[in-house]
Formats: C-alpha cells, structure tokens, sequence
C-alpha cells in the first residue's frame, strides 16, 4: 500500500482514555487536521459502546440493565451505529484525515481507504481478508471484515466539517462467543418487538485473531507491529502524546 500517495506524515497519537472521553477525542484531533497528514489513535478501553439507533430501541431500559447487571461501563454514541464490546481484547483505531483528500476524502471512498489500511496493517498475520457484511454478528455493516466467514472486525466513519474519522474495531484475542452473548442478551431484552434493523446475533459469527492464526495474541503487540509496518510505508511517522 502506497501511504505517500496520499500523506507525507502519519501522527500516531498514544495517550491513555476514558471510555467516556473516546469520541470526544476524536473530534477535538479532528479539528487539528492538517493536509496531507494522517492521525492514527490506536485505543483500548472497557466497556460497551451503543450507538444512537440503539437507544430507540422499544425496551432500551430493560437492555441497559442487563448490561449494566454484567459491569459493563457504557457510553452512546450521537451517532449512528449499533452495539459494540470494548476490552483489553480488543483494538480500536480511529483514523482521521481530511476530507478534502484527493481519491479518498468521499464517503464509499473513505471506507474503502479503512479496509485497505487496515489490511495493510494485518499483513504480517497473513489473514485472508473479505470485506462484507457478517448479517448476524453484533454491528453487522457492509464494511466488516472476516476470514472464512467469521467477522473479526467492523468499521464505522463519522464526518465533521473538514474531516474524516473512520472508526475501527478489531477482535484480537479473548471469548469472542462471551462478547456476542452479551450484546445477543441487551437485543433480547431491547429489542422486544424483534425489529430486524437489529442484529439476531449468532455468537458462533465472530472470532479473534488469535484463534484464527492459532497463536497467543496480545493487543499491544499488534500495536507494535501496526506502528513498525507504518515506519517503513514511505511517510514520516511521529508520535503524539497529548492534545
């Protein structure tokens, strides 16, 4: 993947934060963009992100209780979305852009862009990657990717006035099978009037990484790995600490 094409300098920016603050983040980077320049944020975080199609849910009250029963922090997104897991498991990235960006600064174009970087960063897991959606995983879009028909991650993008964010969710390692319980009980108990804009979750849909290539897996590790194929993509990669 040529990254030069599009940007002369990468920001990686490492800083530890709330679940709550996540997206807020995001959109104060977003402000910051500059042209050609990219800013990766690779986060991890705990708890359960619900997206704004979520809370109009016929019993969305009874679904946060489960949720809550289970010590899941939460936060909702004023976006749209559906339910996503977030733990030590698994890997976020938020990649950010303006969206003046000649070739990919459009919507289809912006998403494209995420599934050739994010396979670009996946390449030393020699993954056989397919863009498509997984209809009965939790967050199902047309923009999942999964190996042999199991998701392992799922793609969101959000846009401001000048940029992009296109928001990744990687399954690393972990119970993948428990995550997809849990996010099945919220719609379960959500979703009484079983909606079918809402995902019937099979938990057997999703799998991480590491059980895929069958190898122990940790999430900084793959951050480590992401940044060392980055350092060598022909752009000039800093690294951001703070705001």
């Amino acid at each position: 993947m040529n990254l030069y094409q599009h940007f002369k300098t990468v920001t990686i920016v490492d800083m530890n934060v709330l679940l709550e603050d996540q997206l807020k983040t995001d959109k104060i980077l977003s402000e910051k963009i500059e042209p050609e320049t990219m800013i990766i944020r690779f986060w991890k975080t705990q708890g359960i992100i619900l997206g704004k199609l979520d809370t109009v849910l016929p019993d969305f009250e009874k679904g946060q209780k489960v949720l809550l029963k289970a010590k899941q922090n939460l936060l909702i997104r004023k976006a749209g979305g559906l339910a996503v897991v977030c733990d030590d498991g698994i890997l976020n990235l938020s990649i950010l852009y303006s969206k003046y960006t000649p070739v990919i600064g459009g919507f289809n174009e912006s998403y494209d862009f995420g599934i050739q970087l994010v396979t670009h960063l996946l390449q030393d897991q020699h993954l056989d990657l397919r863009a498509g959606e997984i209809s009965t995983s939790y967050c199902p879009g047309k923009y999942d990717l999964s190996v042999n028909g199991f998701k392992i991650a799922g793609m969101a993008q959000y846009r401001s006035k000048d940029a992009v964010m296109v928001m990744v969710t990687i399954c690393v390692t972990g119970d993948q099978q428990k995550r997809c319980a849990l996010i099945k009980d919220f719609y379960a108990a959500a979703n009484t009037n079983q909606d079918p804009k809402y995902p019937n979750i099979d938990v057997k849909s999703m799998q991480t990484i590491a059980s895929i290539i069958h190898k122990p897996l940790l999430v900084d590790d793959l951050i480590e790995n992401m940044i060392g194929i980055l350092n060598k993509s022909g752009i000039i990669v800093k690294t951001q600490k703070q705001l």
